[in-house]
């Protein structure tokens, strides 16, 4: 994707806050407004981002220089990337902001600046198909060792360390098990290669307990499958792919009989959940994220090429494997930090769509 530039939209609402990365200014400021204590709570705050050029990352430092304008935080944030220049170059907003320092580093090789910071988010790793198949030693340690770097990183006087982990820690399906729950055990084959990303966030949650029953103020946020902008939509997230093929006039193809289970949770909604998790969830605690509205592959296709009116729905692929279901119970979510999704599953895909659209227009016009 090329560079990303602010939009007139980003100036009709609210002088002087603005996104940096062209998402909608009025689901920013939804978002302040509902989530106001917890972001007020991190007033002062020296904030710790790792991943920060991810997807997630860009969302959370979007976001919280948006609070920051509107609700005068005081916030600094250092956020941590393999190749900052590279995003910075595509994302000219964060650029400019004085607020963010930019430290580049493998996560492995995080050194600690003896100042320490008062929150930590640990949001990185590449969970894609081909680092897994291509290094899944390279993987796993980048996962584990990271989540090492990042806790000595943190500090004696950090308040909050937030670890975003997976759904992948559960393994797959079993019988006629529906919804994952925290409280079940279970997980994946640890003698598979493939699963390295999986026992990679296991391990990093167990370095985390270990870190918890020691002081540090360590939560975990398990996260499942989400729809948004800035979501890869060339890689192995299925929604992403339909989308794409959607709005550029194709056939959605579905490379399976369409039968597996998924859950999307959209993106304001994931904020919503890991800013409550990160100012008011127990300590030591892992809590699901994502939706617990499941769909069948084949239904989700049908539903973006209605929604986004596209040009019809191949299903082209092998049988899925019986039980293939990767849906979240979030009731330890819901019933301890009042967490209710906003926004249907409809609608993030075509709030997705239309930006996803806007980027392809803007891109256009530059070339």
């Amino acid at each position: 994707m090329d560079a990303i530039s602010p939009t007139t939209d980003s100036a009709t609402h609210l002088p002087g806050a603005v996104s940096r990365s062209q998402l909608d200014v009025r689901e920013l400021q939804q978002l302040v407004q509902t989530m106001e204590s917890p972001l007020r709570s991190l007033t002062g705050a020296s904030i710790l981002i790792t991943g920060a050029t991810g997807w997630f990352g860009v969302w959370l430092l979007d976001l919280l220089c948006f609070a920051d304008d509107l609700l005068k935080l005081g916030l600094r944030i250092t956020a941590v990337s393999r190749e900052p220049q590279r995003f910075l170059a595509r994302i000219h907003g964060f650029a400019r902001d004085s607020r963010i320092s930019w430290i580049k580093a493998d996560v492995r090789q995080l050194k600690a600046t003896g100042a320490g910071y008062s929150h930590v988010i640990h949001a990185a790793t590449d969970s894609s198909v081909k680092a897994e198949a291509s290094s899944p030693s390279l993987l796993f340690d980048t996962i584990v060792d990271g989540t090492r770097r990042a806790l000595a990183v943190a500090g004696s006087d950090c308040k909050g360390f937030l670890l975003l982990s997976s759904g992948a820690v559960y393994g797959p399906a079993c019988g006629s098990r529906g919804r994952f729950c925290e409280s079940e055990p279970g997980g994946p084959d640890p003698s598979d290669i493939r699963n390295g990303y999986a026992e990679g966030k296991r391990a990093a949650e167990q370095i985390c307990a270990i870190a918890a029953s020691a002081g540090v103020p360590v939560r975990i946020a398990r996260c499942f499958a989400f729809v948004g902008p800035h979501m890869p939509f060339d890689k192995h997230f299925a929604i992403g792919n339909f989308i794409a093929d959607a709005v550029r006039g194709r056939k959605i193809r579905v490379r399976s009989d369409g039968r597996a289970q998924r859950s999307y949770l959209y993106m304001t909604d994931l904020m919503r959940a890991l800013l409550s998790i990160l100012a008011d969830g127990s300590i030591g605690r892992a809590y699901n994220v994502g939706s617990e509205v499941a769909v069948t592959i084949s239904q989700l296709a049908h539903c973006v090429d209605q929604v986004v009116g596209g040009r019809g729905v191949v299903i082209e692929g092998e049988a899925s494997v019986p039980g293939d279901i990767y849906v979240p119970d979030t009731t330890r979510l819901r019933a301890e930090l009042h967490f209710t999704p906003q926004v249907a599953l409809e609608t993030a895909i075509a709030r997705t769509a239309a930006w996803y659209r806007a980027q392809m227009c803007t891109n256009a016009s530059r070339n």
